[in-house]
């Protein structure tokens, strides 16, 4: 999502265009199946192309990676798509590496790494994320493009 937010394409449009732009690519990544997001990646290009042709055709060329969450079942899509988890990780790892100002070396930052992960996974590891339980692993392959 910070494809479509923050320092994205937003920031290099014009004021007057960001709104409309905004709302065609939420279109994209709001999909429900990847035919609705390629459909809407070609009206990107239709109505932006001419304008815009850097961001759209990152938007292409990206297109891969930035709809792959719609190759999984729905109900477990917004975990995949957000980063606020890898978010929260980057910011206890720096939380806490902040503390010890001098390091006596490689294996020492390992080791509090290996600490801070271990106890992140002790109490995320508990959690029940919403739509998981929906999801039949054994039936759960993600399609191959």
């Amino acid at each position: 999502m910070c494809s479509a937010r923050g320092a994205g394409p937003l920031n290099q449009v014009r004021k007057r265009d960001r709104e409309a732009l905004a709302a065609d690519l939420k279109e994209i990544y709001r999909a429900e199946r990847e035919e609705e997001a390629k459909e809407g990646l070609r009206k990107l290009r239709e109505r932006w192309g001419g304008i815009y042709p850097r961001i759209v055709e990152r938007w292409e060329t990206k297109a891969y990676a930035l709809l792959a969450f719609l190759r999984h079942p729905k109900p477990i899509r917004r975990y995949l798509y957000t980063t606020n988890q890898l978010e929260r990780l980057a910011k206890e790892v720096k939380r806490r590496t902040k503390v010890v100002e001098v390091f006596c070396g490689e294996g020492a930052v390992e080791k509090l790494l290996y600490l801070v992960l271990s106890r992140l996974d002790e109490a995320w590891g508990g959690r029940r994320l919403q739509g998981f339980a929906e999801v039949e692993m054994g039936s759960y392959h993600v399609a191959v493009t």
